[in-house]
């Protein structure tokens, strides 16, 4: 699996299926997405990718508020996660920096910089768990549409 910081980052694949999360403990419910999402990949031939984030969104939204004890304890470390991640056949993973302009886009630059423009996306799976858009409040990410003809979106 090849690894990557940043979603600026020049050996991304040109196009890719990519699903986002924490991945914290990569759980039978993230393999069972993992196989959905590596599937979906080989379909449309194009390499599977996991976008994660460090610190974990809620680590960054805890120190913001000067709350840490809303910080989510960790299940694995990051090379525990890159390990699972690699286990369930991945492709390539980008870790992306979370901080305050990250959490800062709104849905649709999100979609439009990220994961169109920078990581060639054309097929999204996630959590419908995620509430790490603006301030850290949940988005509804079946009403996000990306503004690229070729992207999709799907939840899982």
């Amino acid at each position: 699996m090849q690894i990557l910081r940043g979603f600026h980052h020049p050996e991304i694949a040109g196009a890719c299926a990519v699903t986002i999360g924490n991945f914290d403990g990569v759980h039978r419910g993230h393999q069972a997405m993992l196989a959905l999402l590596n599937s979906e990949a080989r379909h449309r031939g194009v390499p599977s990718c996991v976008l994660t984030f460090e610190p974990h969104p809620r680590d960054h939204f805890a120190a913001l508020h000067g709350k840490p004890e809303l910080a989510p304890a960790r299940i694995a470390t990051l090379r525990d996660k890159l390990t699972e991640l690699a286990g369930c056949g991945v492709d390539q993973c980008v870790i992306a920096g979370f901080d305050t302009r990250f959490s800062s886009l709104s849905p649709e630059s999100f979609i439009d910089d990220v994961l169109v423009r920078g990581l060639g996306a054309g097929t999204c799976w996630w959590a419908t768990t995620s509430a790490s858009g603006p301030g850290g409040r949940a988005t509804t990410p079946c009403s996000i549409r990306p503004a690229a003809a070729s992207a999709s979106t799907s939840r899982a």
